[in-house]
Formats: C-alpha cells, sequence, structure tokens
C-alpha cells in the first residue's frame, strides 16, 4: 500500500474510532506525592528491554508497543534517591517497518544527553522504574526539560481563553520552567524551590500496591468495546529464611 494509501486508511480509522482520549495529567503536588522517585535526570544510554505488550490502540502494519531500558542519572535530587545514582526507567516506545497508530499512547522518545524531570513507581520488573501515568500518558510523568520546546510553535491559552505564557499557565509549568535555563542547563534553585515548596509531598510515600505493569492485556465487552487490563501480578523479591541450627 503506497503512501495515500496509507493516509486515507488513517483517516477512515480516525473516523471511526473517538477522535480524542483522554489524557491522565497531574499537578504538581500530586505528582511529588503519589511518586516513588522524583528528580532531575539525565539519560546515559537507552536500549530495548525485549519487554513487549499489547495494546488496544487501532494500528497498522507491523506495529509493536515495546518497553525501552533508560538509564538516568540523578542531577538534582527530589523524593527517594540521591546525586550521582543511576536510576534503571522503562519507557513505552512503538516499533516496526511501517505503522499507523491511531491516538497514539503519550510516549517520551528519550535521547542521550537530554534532561528530564522524572515522577516513577516500581514497575513488576524489580529493578525497574517507569514514569506514574506509564503507560498510556508516560510524558505526563516524564517531562523533557527545554525551553524551546515549551515555546517554539507553541501557543497556551488559560481556561478564558486568553492566550499566556507557558510558565504562567499553571504550577506545574512554572516549576519546570525554573528547573532549567534558556541554554539548557539545570539550575540548582528550581529543584531546591521544589523540595522546599513540596515538604508535605515528599514526606508521603505512595502505597505499596502502586506498581507500573508493564504486560498488559486486551478485554472486549458487549458492543465490541475494548479496554486494557494487567495481564500480570506484581513480581515480589523473597529472601528465604535462615534454617535454624541445632545440635
Amino acid at each position: 500500500m503506497g503512501v495515500r494509501g496509507i493516509m486515507l486508511l488513517a483517516l477512515i480509522l480516525s473516523s471511526a474510532v473517538c477522535e480524542a482520549r483522554a489524557v491522565r495529567s497531574m499537578g504538581m503536588k500530586e505528582l511529588v506525592a503519589q511518586s516513588a522517585l522524583v528528580f532531575v535526570g539525565q539519560v546515559t544510554s537507552i536500549r530495548p528491554s525485549g519487554i513487549t505488550t499489547t495494546l488496544t490502540y487501532p494500528t497498522w502494519g507491523n506495529t509493536v508497543f515495546e518497553w525501552l531500558e533508560v538509564e538516568v542519572k540523578v542531577i538534582e535530587e527530589v523524593k527517594g534517591v540521591k546525586k550521582g545514582q543511576v536510576v534503571r526507567t522503562l519507557m513505552l516506545s512503538i516499533r516496526g517497518e511501517s505503522f499507523i497508530v491511531i491516538n497514539p499512547p503519550g510516549m517520551v522518545k528519550p535521547g542521550l544527553g537530554q534532561h528530564h524531570l522524572l515522577c516513577l513507581l516500581p514497575t513488576t520488573q524489580p529493578g525497574f522504574h517507569a514514569s506514574i501515568t506509564a503507560p498510556f500518558d508516560d510524558r505526563e510523568g516524564i517531562f523533557l526539560l527545554d525551553r524551546k520546546e515549551w515555546t517554539e510553535g507553541a501557543t497556551y491559552f488559560d481556561d478564558k481563553g486568553r492566550k499566556v505564557a507557558f510558565k504562567d499557565q499553571n504550577e506545574k509549568n512554572a516549576m519546570l520552567w525554573n528547573l532549567v535555563d534558556g541554554r539548557g542547563r539545570i539550575m540548582p534553585g528550581g529543584a531546591a524551590a521544589m523540595r522546599k515548596n513540596y515538604q508535605a509531598e515528599i514526606a508521603r510515600r505512595p502505597p505499596a500496591e502502586s506498581v507500573v505493569h508493564l504486560k498488559w492485556k486486551k478485554v472486549e465487552g458487549k458492543g465490541g468495546w475494548q479496554w486494557n487490563e494487567p495481564a500480570e501480578e506484581k513480581k515480589v523479591e523473597t529472601r528465604r529464611r535462615p534454617k535454624a541450627s541445632g545440635k
């Protein structure tokens, strides 16, 4: 099928399904309170994890949802980490020779050397963390720290339809803006302000059952409605109790 045919198919599919999907977006206080780890980090390595999953997004072609294994070095600590620590993070990606995804999940698309603010939870794979909003809205819990990304070609409006600068739109945007300068350098004062402003949220720990599932399955109900449900249980590392010694 040629490019025009694929584009036509995408148009047909998009008209047959919802034109938009609900996005899970949280304010900064909620993100800090509900995350296990919060920090400013720099991407040091990216590689395929080999962990794939099924999701219900309409697709075309050889489309595979795969988690990327991304190592991120802590540049500024906020919650649950120490400066210099390397956190093994899983981020959803799409691979395939030719693919179209209708209303795709919100993915991060990490790059080596990039700085991000990461709000993470543990995953069902021991030793790995993922965005608190994964797998459907990774980028609502992992934010690329790049002022150009927020300003060039982007227009923001308040709830009354008035044009407003990115940093003045809400508390979360203001905090993100103050973490990085116009040249992409991390500003320690921004992280210090986060630690000061969100002391109560930093002190909170997410419930033990808060975990990001990596494997999902499609469930279909009456009328052809489909949704996703976890296809795995949280893996818990257990230690064997040493045998009692006796004479």
